[in-house]
């Protein structure tokens, strides 16, 4: 093969790879909710024997926003980020989120939200019936929540609430940063409504 031909399916083959490389779109971003949940350093070591086990189960949301996209909303149009994502369903990253929380607020309890070998004490059920983040303007988060002892004689406490955040979900962090506040928030609730003891 002739020094020309060569020059020629070199150069061809850098075009292309260049071409390829333009058409890329930027990388995928993931995200996670809450960094750390607590500036403190984590409880370690045994566990005391009596200490009260909340199990957390894992919270509902409305099934378009439990993926892995982020979601958010404009007019009456539901946009899907086309480059980020979260990091684990939306649904599991809320229930670790608000586990971490729950459990760096109140270390008198053994707060997982995981099946134990040893029964729990009580169970947290945590239903969101609404996960609002438009492009602009107020972010809302409604739900529900229930306190649900083993000891069948305890009643059932449930419990509702509505959060707010304000501010721009034009960019994927930003939707991030308000559903990261609204969760946040929903947990201070969820905390002040747990009963000393359980």
């Amino acid at each position: 093969m002739s020094l020309r031909k060569k020059s020629g399916f070199a150069a061809a083959a850098l075009l292309l790879s260049v071409s390829l490389s333009a058409c890329a779109g930027p990388a995928l971003q993931l995200y996670t909710l809450g960094g750390p949940a607590t500036g403190s350093a984590p409880v370690q070591g045994a566990v005391a024997p009596g200490t009260p086990i909340l199990e957390i189960r894992r919270a509902s949301l409305p099934d378009y926003l439990d993926t892995q996209d982020i979601v958010v909303r404009q007019g009456t149009s539901i946009q899907r980020s086309a480059n980020g994502r979260w990091a684990e369903r939306l649904s599991d990253g809320i229930t670790d989120f608000v586990a971490a929380r729950i459990g760096a607020a109140r270390p008198d309890l053994f707060v997982t939200d995981q099946s134990l070998s040893v029964p729990a004490t009580a169970r947290l059920a945590i239903n969101i019936t609404r996960l609002d983040i438009p492009t602009s303007g107020t972010a809302t988060l409604e739900a529900s929540w229930s306190l649900i002892p083993v000891d069948a004689s305890k009643p059932e406490q449930l419990q509702r609430g509505t959060v707010t955040a304000s501010g721009s979900a034009a960019k994927d962090a930003d939707a991030v940063t308000l559903a990261d506040t609204l969760v946040s928030q929903l947990s201070d609730r969820i905390v002040r409504s747990l009963p000393q003891g359980l």
